[in-house]
């Protein structure tokens, strides 16, 4: 199981590597089909493998992620083709996914099964790691194209330390392995997009 924890770190860490070299040669934040199925394939592997370890914050967050992912897919290669949703699913999505964080956070910190103050730090960043697609779906829907707004890339940021300082207490080396590279990679992005003045 653990070699699966590292092929979806794998998938993960590539998605965003080539996304930031693609990104780099355009001059400015860019989002590669190949992204969109990386991460696919990423949420499949690391929800397997938090599923396995019954993490119920990262379960949670790679599920949710899955289906966002797929919709991305469908908008990189149809473009306005492919429809847009109305806003009402990516609220309710967002609502659905914000009462069953804190439902599960409550029952964690409740149980007696974690320490209470690392349950709330890997919710809130959960919480705002998963809002970033959903914010990014969002955008992408209304625009037709599947793009990163500056916003994804804050989430992204404050989402990915908390998980960070997380897993760092877990002490999974899976976890901390896919969440250590993430704030160069995010931090450059928005330095690409103020730079192009996005």
């Amino acid at each position: 199981m653990v070699a699966i924890g590292w092929l979806g770190n794998a998938c993960y860490f590539s998605r965003f590597l080539v996304q930031w070299l693609l990104s780099e040669r355009a001059g400015r934040s860019v989002a590669p089909r190949v992204f969109w199925w990386l991460s696919v394939a990423g949420a499949v592997l690391l929800g397997s493998y938090a599923i396995k370890l019954a993490d119920l914050p990262l379960s949670l967050g790679y599920g949710l992620t899955f289906l966002i992912y797929l919709r991305n897919v469908s908008i990189a290669y149809l473009g306005p083709k492919a429809g847009r949703l109305s806003r009402r699913p990516a609220l309710l999505l967002a609502g659905l996914s914000g009462l069953g964080f804190l439902g599960l956070a409550l029952h964690s910190a409740t149980s007696g099964t974690a320490d209470a103050l690392w349950v709330a730090v890997a919710f809130l960043g959960q919480s705002l790691f998963g809002s970033r697609f959903v914010v990014q779906w969002y955008a992408s829907e209304r625009s037709g194209d599947a793009h990163f707004p500056a916003s994804f890339w804050w989430l992204s940021l404050s989402g990915n330390l908390l998980l960070l300082a997380y897993v760092f207490e877990l002490g999974d080396p899976v976890f901390i392995a896919g969440f250590l590279p993430g704030p160069l990679v995010q931090a450059r992005n928005l330095w690409l997009l103020r730079r192009a003045g996005a």
